[in-house]
């Protein structure tokens, strides 16, 4: 059971006492979903995401950024960074997940296991820094945030997708809403709040806006079952991973956001 809190401030809602989410991304999380969270095949469920991806990356080149280093948090089997090593980009990464690490560096990508703070990263090293689904999984968000500022250059991008917690949808469902999810999803920002908390760290938010992602049919129906519990849903997902795993549609609830930021130049 898990108890959820929100600052009456600045509206982040957070679990509190936070537990330890460590055994939740096991191998299981990448490849099977069969204990109710990640994914079926990350990498099968990550490629509708491509042209997400790719549009990311030419909005970084939009501000300035085309190429250089490029540090990925979060970088799980290293689906991403290997859209931005064809983009150019040096790329490197950090994943809380062994199993992950490990297919990852199979790829032949430097991607580190833990998280930014045990990493010891030189200071002001990397041209952007990108945080894909990951701030709303940390134990240590804000920590991990000013580690991004440090090392990144100045004039670097961060860019950072997550759940919108002052979405509608989010304000409507509240603790039903599909993405309150502890102890997977523990940190729930709004585009308010973490603009604010960046620009008061170093940072000149650049852009804020909703995400329009691309999901398999097998992703879609584990979700709902693992949000619902209706068998049915389980069923439906095990014949799309039988029969069509790669199928897909965009989709856009409005209730995650992407935000971009510039490390201002000292």
């Amino acid at each position: 059971m898990y108890t959820l809190y929100q600052c009456v401030s600045c509206k982040l809602v957070f679990v509190y006492p936070l537990p330890d989410s460590t055994s939740v991304y096991t191998e299981d999380y990448f490849a099977g979903a069969n204990q109710g969270f990640g994914y079926v095949d990350y990498d099968t469920d990550k490629e509708p995401m491509r042209p997400v991806f790719e549009k990311y990356l030419d909005m970084c080149g939009q501000y300035g950024v085309t190429g250089g280093s490029l540090f990925d948090v979060g970088a799980a089997t290293g689906f991403f960074l290997i859209l931005a090593r064809a983009r150019g980009f040096t790329v490197s990464g950090v994943e809380m997940s062994q199993f992950a690490t490990q297919v990852a560096q199979k790829k032949g990508l430097a991607v580190s296991v833990g998280d930014m703070l045990s990493q010891h990263i030189p200071h002001n090293t990397h041209d952007v820094v990108t945080m894909f689904d990951v701030i709303e999984h940390m134990t240590q968000p804000f920590e991990e945030i000013n580690e991004v500022y440090r090392i990144l250059k100045p004039g670097g991008l961060v860019v950072v997708n997550t759940p919108n917690g002052q979405s509608l949808l989010a304000r409507l469902l509240k603790t039903s809403w599909h993405l309150v999810v502890p102890p997977e999803h523990l940190f729930y920002f709004s585009p308010q709040n973490l603009s604010e908390y960046l620009s008061r760290h170093g940072f000149t938010v650049l852009y804020v806006g909703t995400v329009s992602k691309h999901f398999t049919f097998s992703y879609i129906f584990k979700t709902l079952y693992k949000w619902q519990k209706i068998e049915l849903w389980n069923h439906i997902a095990e014949y799309f991973i039988r029969a069509h795993p790669h199928w897909s549609i965009p989709i856009n609830l409005y209730d995650n956001f992407l935000l971009i930021a510039r490390k201002n130049s000292v």
